[in-house]
């Protein structure tokens, strides 16, 4: 077993959700194994219409250098609960809700080839939603992990991943250099892999639904 100098432990499991113990996180994504991650999609409220707060990861990065992506996300790691994945919020945007602030919007599995590996990278996906209207420059993005901070209409986001040829206006601080606007395409986002993009932001927006006070 190829371990790499400092690896994480990660929960692993087979095709039938049987355990496989606690492996190297290298290890885990080389040999195609399910794990657990925890994802967080921030929604922010302006002028009453639900914007999505995205981070654009660090160019630096192994996988898709520079493309927006959820607000936050990270592995779960072995000795860890679900709701300890709230932290990622903290290491990634700088802000500290409780897991009880953030509402549930289910279970995802999916799978994608593992940029620099020789398997592939399966994911059993805990999603939430937490509403909080701070505005960019409020967050504390994490200099290592991340080239900025971005928010999209919601309803834009969704047509993005399911509108061919869609296109929409994001609004982004990043960490270095001024806020600016732009109009983003598909192209600007983390690939959609087995349908989940749409699938999150409909459970989203079912949830905001729900969240909303009745008159």
């Amino acid at each position: 077993m190829a371990v790499v100098s400092g690896d994480e432990l990660l929960a692993a499991f087979d095709d039938d959700g049987t355990s496989l113990g606690a492996l190297p996180r290298s290890e885990v994504h080389r040999l195609g194994h399910w794990h657990e991650v925890f994802h967080c999609l921030v929604i922010a409220h302006r002028n009453g219409e639900p914007f999505a707060i995205l981070q654009r990861r660090s160019a630096t990065k192994r996988a898709f250098p520079g493309l927006l992506d959820l607000s936050a996300a990270g592995h779960i790691l072995a000795d860890e609960t679900i709701a300890d994945g709230v932290r990622e919020l903290h290491e990634e945007l700088g802000i500290t809700p409780a897991i009880d602030d953030l509402v549930s919007l289910g279970t995802f599995r999916i799978a994608d080839s593992d940029p620099g590996s020789e398997g592939n990278n399966r994911e059993v996906v805990h999603a939430f939603l937490f509403l909080d209207d701070r505005p960019l420059a409020a967050y504390a993005p994490d200099h290592v992990e991340l080239d900025g901070v971005a928010e999209i209409a919601l309803s834009d986001l969704v047509a993005i991943f399911t509108e061919p040829g869609a296109l929409a206006e994001v609004t982004e601080l990043p960490i270095a250099g001024q806020q600016r606007t732009f109009v983003a395409t598909s192209g600007d986002l983390v690939p959609d892999v087995d349908g989940y993009w749409p699938s999150l932001l409909a459970a989203a927006m079912t949830a905001l639904v729900s969240l909303k006070p009745s008159d």
